[in-house]
């Protein structure tokens, strides 16, 4: 096992800034999401990686939210990243959930830079997975670069 200050080196806590297109599925006039995101250090338990984000869409929609994912290395410098959450999502007209709570799930595929920086691509699902009647849901595509702080 690795020494804790070479762990995290290699493992440094992320800020990651993103910038996609929300309602894949949907005619939302190509609604534009930003979003922000910290990505702490793995955990020793399975090497989960909490995190906390913020998104906005140019429609007026937000969302908070709070994470678990985990990195799976590929061949290289390439990761898979799977992702679940939850948060806080404020509807508006163009973009309406049916639920204030809603549950994020995302697969990202990034590349590692020798200075730990990453360069991604990923996609999410947003639905209140049936806590109303009303649960339509909507995805997302996101570009993303991940700073290690």
């Amino acid at each position: 096992m690795l020494p804790l200050a070479v762990q995290a080196e290699a493992n440094p806590a992320l800020l990651n800034l993103n910038i996609g297109e929300e309602g894949l599925d949907r005619s939302l006039n190509n609604a534009t999401r930003y979003g922000i995101e910290y990505r702490f250090r793995a955990l020793d338990f399975h090497r989960l990686v909490p995190s906390v984000g913020y998104v906005w869409v140019d429609n007026g929609a937000t969302f908070a939210y709070v994470e678990m994912r985990r990195d799976f290395e590929l061949r290289g410098r390439w990761l898979l990243t799977p992702s679940f959450g939850f948060g806080a999502f404020h509807e508006e007209p163009g973009l309406q959930l049916g639920h204030t709570t809603e549950f994020r799930s995302g697969l990202e595929l990034s590349y590692r830079l020798d200075n730990h920086y990453r360069l991604g691509l990923a996609i999410y699902h947003l639905s209140n997975g049936g806590l109303s009647d009303e649960n339509p849901g909507t995805e997302s595509l996101v570009a993303s670069l991940s700073i290690p702080i």
